[in-house]
């Protein structure tokens, strides 16, 4: 189990990434604001025209400002999925240095007392720092090994199609301009979205796999790593359920999009160095444990009322409430089970 420094370093950790996270997103957010501010009044403008002269869809379709509209909206969104892509690149490479910084530092945290990686060196055990380049596979990549341009360059007909289905269902259902702009602004709102959870995803990971590099690379001081959640009330019961579980160095994370667990290093003990001394335990508090130490308030709101019930009533226990899924972007991930799947309904 991991013993308090280590937690401490890791939370510190976690929260340096989260904030570089943070920075990048509200720099997204900015751009694709101006964006949004400017297609909506746009389509205030079309609205305008044509619910005026209760034209049918396929009129529209002959109006030069609702094609103009169309391709201004694709091409804006194709420039902030490219710039979106070089600042995704960019701080995929900042999560790549700092894994390189801080990796060692958290292993020697998680060595037992007096012992940490220069101690082992002196005993013949080498600690091997990796060269720059074999961090480059992180960088620029998204998780199916694919150019990470891949994923963004979507955006922009996204964009575009969710204006022309939202107008075209708006004009055959009766809405009036009002609801029908409320729901194209938030249609073209989704490549936002899925743009910050590429962003958080794919940074994370890049933070976390050259972490799991470097501790492959000393297999000899680094046996596995066991997950931890972050443990507040924001955690997905996938993460919880896992939370404590332990994987061999060479398995990556099974996370889903911006999953903020740790990936923490178990090491090797006073026995593995020849001494007739056990490593004295960390923190046993499991996932469970501190669930069930939560207010009820805040353990119903991080369920749900179905689930909450269900598990109150002992119908399944927390580490049931994970599953593993493969998505041909995202590799295997752990989400959360349905309510129906945890009670057999």
């Amino acid at each position: 189990m991991p013993n308090a420094e280590l937690l401490q370093l890791i939370d510190r950790v976690r929260r340096r990434l989260l904030a570089i996270d943070g920075v990048l997103a509200a720099g997204m957010i900015d751009a694709y604001g101006a964006i949004w501010v400017r297609i909506s009044r746009e389509v205030d403008v079309l609205l305008e025209q044509i619910m005026g002269q209760q034209m049918t869809f396929a009129q529209v379709q002959q109006v030069q400002r609702y094609q103009t509209l169309l391709l201004e909206a694709r091409a804006r969104v194709e420039r902030y999925a490219a710039m979106a892509e070089g600042n995704i690149t960019a701080v995929q490479r900042q999560m790549v240095s700092l894994s390189q910084a801080s990796v060692r530092g958290i292993v020697d945290a998680a060595l037992p007392s007096g012992v940490d990686t220069t101690v082992l060196t002196r005993a013949g055990i080498q600690w091997v720092r990796l060269p720059a380049e074999a961090f480059e596979m992180f960088v620029g990549i998204a998780g199916d090994s694919s150019p990470l341009a891949n994923l963004l360059a979507p955006l922009g007909q996204e964009a575009s199609i969710g204006i022309r289905e939202e107008l075209r269902d708006g004009i055959a259902l009766g809405r009036g301009p009002r609801e029908t702009a409320r729901l194209i602004r938030q249609r073209f709102g989704m490549p936002l979205t899925r743009s910050l959870n590429i962003a958080r995803t794919e940074t994370l990971r890049a933070f976390r796999e050259s972490s799991r590099l470097q501790y492959a690379a000393n297999s000899n001081i680094v046996r596995g790593w066991e997950r931890r959640s972050a443990r507040d009330d924001r955690v997905c019961g996938a993460c919880l359920a896992l939370d404590g579980e332990r994987y061999e160095v060479e398995e990556p994370i099974n996370a889903h999009p911006g999953d903020r667990c740790a990936m923490v290093p178990v090491t090797i003990g006073y026995r593995d160095l020849g001494l007739d001394v056990d490593t004295p335990e960390g923190d046993t508090t499991t996932s469970r444990d501190w669930f069930e130490e939560q207010p009820e308030t805040t353990q119903r709101a991080m369920m749900g009322k179905g689930k909450f019930e269900a598990w109150q009533a002992g119908r399944f226990g927390l580490k049931d409430m994970a599953k593993i899924t493969h998505d041909p972007v995202w590799g295997d991930a752990a989400i959360e089970k349905p309510l129906k799947e945890l009670i057999g309904i």
